[in-house]
């Protein structure tokens, strides 16, 4: 599939082609869910009605690039809040927003506005609708095409059942009516289904796995499929989802530290990526994006990686068992932080476990996805540089962001061969992921199926640190409230509150409240204890 370099110029097209459609409202699909009055005063021209426009597979090239466009404005930053700072992750740097470190989100919350998730579902809604209908188009030349925009109907409407809930679930355009606005909550369950039937639509229509990273694939349907059920606590059918990768030569563990950083740095040339988002400054505009949560160079991003996981992975520099075994050390430690810049700035100190609270960046800064900084600076009398790790300003940054890999499926599948008692592949799965980092700590075969699952999890919150997935993972295993209501009693205690018990009701989060001026049937129906 031809697609335009990295999406960078994907905003201009999608623009130049709404501008010739003449119908932005129906186009960039289902903003019926923003306030925007000025939209509502547009009529669809019938002759420019995108039935009319759909020409030859370069418009569905162009088409499919807005998509993925409206996919990466999308999550941008807004999927670190939804998931990772909200979870034990992480800390913050002293200059957080106090509602998500004490888990009081409120509805005025920016970041849970569902606008832009649904205007890729719009797209992709357009698309499934007329790329059949092009004049003398064959399946073969629209099917990998209409199997993208399924996929990616999916993977947004995920997102939102895990974000919010119930949901309004709409696969048409929008055909211009006002009272077409008025569309209530749907059923998780009913969008479940719409999930599953899009999933199985993408696997129908992709007729082999594409080996583009930047694009949703096959591949990247049987991941989101597995994921999907994980979700759902199907344990057989995510096993079977993730059988697709099981013997398949296009996926494999990396060999070492070095390959494992190409995953983030080079996903193109890894087998261990499935999907990634490419995210850039200059294709969201006025958005910061994950740097300005996680590590921006020119400023002080509002999270860190939490004490617990740097303990954890400090701990693994230097563990071994009772009889002497050395168990090797955990690479994603200098995977995530810049250790040699830590270690320099500790004046050559090795590194502790106080060194999570230096100063001098430390851990403040995560370099997950950067690459070796080309101008680091050689202390020559020491004989060390200074840093290792080029640090993103908020506004040059340009990276891949993983939504799917092989260790995640593999993971999951852990998780589920685990709860159908089958224990001894799932512990194979969580070596498998320890050994390509340099760290062989076993797991005792006798390990109870509660710990073994507790063990996977804690395998998972290291490996997709700042990825986005453990508020996730811990709604799903039913262990939200037993891991957070400890760690935000504990930030309680130290505002001088008194500590309560964690509110199941605040797993989802806010709709924002700009949704009930635009669409009057959700209103009433907001999730508590959130007001509208």
């Amino acid at each position: 599939v031809v697609f335009v370099d990295k999406y960078q110029e994907v905003n201009k097209i999608v623009d130049e082609i709404l501008k010739q459609i003449g119908i932005l409202l129906a186009l960039t699909g289902i903003l019926l869910f923003t306030s925007c009055d000025d939209f509502l005063d547009r009529t669809p021209k019938s002759d420019l009605a995108p039935e009319n426009y759909f020409r030859d597979k370069k418009d569905m090239t162009y088409w499919n690039a807005g998509i993925y466009s409206a996919f990466a404005s999308a999550l941008n930053e807004k999927l670190m809040y939804w998931s990772e700072v909200r979870s034990d992750n992480c800390d913050h740097t002293g200059y957080v927003n106090s509602v998500y470190y004490m888990n009081a989100l409120t509805s005025e919350r920016g970041e849970y506005n569902w606008q832009d998730l649904y205007s890729c579902i719009g797209r992709c809604n357009v698309a499934i609708k007329y790329y059949p209908n092009i004049p003398s188009i064959l399946e073969s030349e629209y099917g990998p095409y209409i199997a993208q925009a399924y996929a990616m109907r999916a993977l947004m409407y995920f997102y939102i059942i895990r974000v919010w809930g119930d949901a309004p679930l709409t696969t048409t355009v929008w055909d211009g009516e006002l009272s077409s606005m008025e569309l209530p909550r749907t059923s998780v369950a009913e969008i479940k289904s719409q999930i599953l039937s899009d999933i199985e639509n993408a696997i129908k229509y992709f007729s082999s796995d594409g080996s583009d990273k930047f694009y949703l694939t096959k591949a990247a349907a049987y991941a989101l499929k597995t994921d999907v059920h994980m979700w759902f606590q199907e344990y057989q059918e995510a096993i079977d989802a993730s059988d697709y990768f099981i013997g398949n030569n296009s996926f494999e563990w990396v060999a070492d530290e070095t390959a494992y950083k190409k995953i983030f740095t080079d996903p193109a040339g890894s087998k261990e990526s499935i999907f990634s988002m490419w995210w850039s400054y200059s294709l969201t505009g006025k958005a910061h994006g994950w740097p300005k949560t996680m590590g921006a160079s020119n400023t002080n991003n509002s999270w860190r990686m939490s004490q617990k996981v740097y303990n954890e992975l400090l701990t693994r520099l230097r563990r071994g068992d009772a009889v002497g075994n050395d168990w090797g050390y955990d690479a994603r430690l200098w995977c995530n932080v810049d250790t040699v810049k830590l270690y320099y700035s500790s004046s050559r100190n090795p590194i502790s476990n106080a060194s999570w609270t230096d100063p001098n960046w430390g851990t403040n800064k995560c370099v997950k996805f950067s690459g070796i900084d080309p101008n680091r600076q050689y202390d020559s009398a020491n004989k060390v540089y200074k840093s290792q790790d080029y640090v993103y300003s908020s506004t040059d940054a340009e990276f891949s962001f993983p939504i799917y890999r092989y260790a995640d499926v593999m993971l999951l599948r852990a998780e589920a061969l685990n709860k159908m008692e089958r224990k001894e592949e799932a512990i194979d799965i969580v070596l498998a992921v320890r050994k390509r980092v340099g760290y062989n700590g076993g797991i005792p075969f006798t390990t109870t199926k509660e710990d073994l699952e507790n063990e996977i999890l804690l395998e998972r919150q290291l490996e997709f640190f700042a990825e986005g997935k453990r508020w996730f993972d811990l709604m799903r295993t039913d262990k939200l409230k037993e891991v957070m209501e400890p760690v935000y009693q504990e930030r309680q205690v130290m505002m001088g509150e008194t500590p309560t018990a964690f509110d199941m009701n605040r797993a989802y989060g806010p709709i924002y409240y700009k949704e009930f001026e635009a669409n009057a049937a959700l209103r009433g129906h907001q999730n508590p204890p959130y007001s509208e």
